[in-house]
């Protein structure tokens, strides 16, 4: 991503409205004709296995095409033009991620009928986080820092899985997330000195999805497919790297305290949808 100047006065923080726009992207995570879909290496698999292969495909690719319709919905809205490049950029790529995990799961019985017309209003499975738009801009980026992150910390665990189909698919979107780390990081800093106050709500706001995502010791779904080697970190390990990967940024900008040691509100989460309920 290029460098760009401080960002602007705070009013100009404000949603985008543009319908069409938004229309015109997230119509991208759909394909116009039914995907093949390959059942051998599912096959090989312990039946075991399914149930959590389908639960997590399926999570990581609702998280996809919501946090990709949330910066679609940026793109005419961000601060300045080069933001609005990247957030279009990243859209792209998180439905492009979403479209590439959907056709799995026929292989497991989904009903993923992605090819239907209105098949985007349907109802998903994502992070609290991302059930409505971001409001500032300061909300973008700490999806883009925090629920961006948590899920490529997952796929890296997943480059070399047993499960080819994702490992192929995790090591092709390692790579793409490069650089949305780099804008999520560069723009910390000049929010924090802009508006410090609006950050750390922004943050605190999406901090209990992205970390509790990975479910506890025991999750249903990672726990197995991790001792199955199809991936290669347990939920607290990968909490451990998501943390690890965020503490220097943060520390950076002055934010790691109380961040780093707020508690993660565990009797809401429901490990079978995959999300924190209400408080």
């Amino acid at each position: 991503m290029s460098e760009e100047p401080a960002p602007p006065a705070q009013g100009l923080f404000e949603a985008a409205a543009d319908a069409e726009a938004t229309a015109r992207a997230v119509a991208a995570a759909a394909p116009s004709a039914p995907e093949r879909v390959d059942l051998g290496p599912l096959q090989s698999l312990d039946a075991a296995v399914h149930a959590p292969l389908a639960a997590l495909l399926g999570s990581l690719a609702d998280n996809k095409y919501l946090l990709g319709r949330r910066y679609a919905e940026w793109c005419t809205g961000a601060p300045m033009l080069e933001s609005a490049v990247a957030a279009a950029a990243m859209a792209q790529d998180e439905l492009g991620h979403a479209r590439s995990f959907y056709p799995l799961l026929r292989g497991f019985g989904a009903d993923s009928q992605m090819e239907e017309r209105g098949w985007q209003s349907r109802q998903t499975a994502a992070m609290a986080c991302l059930d409505h738009p971001f409001a500032t801009w300061a909300e973008f980026v700490a999806a883009n820092l925090l629920v961006d992150t948590a899920l490529t910390t997952l796929l890296g665990a997943a480059t070399e899985s047993t499960y080819e189909p994702l490992g192929q698919r995790a090591r092709k979107i390692v790579q793409e997330e490069a650089a949305h780390w780099v804008h999520a990081s560069g723009w910390l800093p000049r929010l924090v000195a802009s508006s410090p106050d609006e950050m750390v709500t922004a943050l605190a706001q999406v901090w209990d999805d992205a970390f509790t995502w990975f479910g506890q010791p025991d999750d249903p779904t990672l726990g197995p497919l991790a001792a199955a080697g199809l991936l290669s970190a347990d939920p607290d390990a990968l909490r451990q790297q998501l943390r690890a990967r965020l503490e220097p940024v943060l520390t950076a900008a002055g934010l790691a305290e109380p961040l780093l040691a707020r508690p993660l509100p565990w009797p809401r989460w429901d490990p079978a949808a995959r999300r924190l309920r209400p408080a």
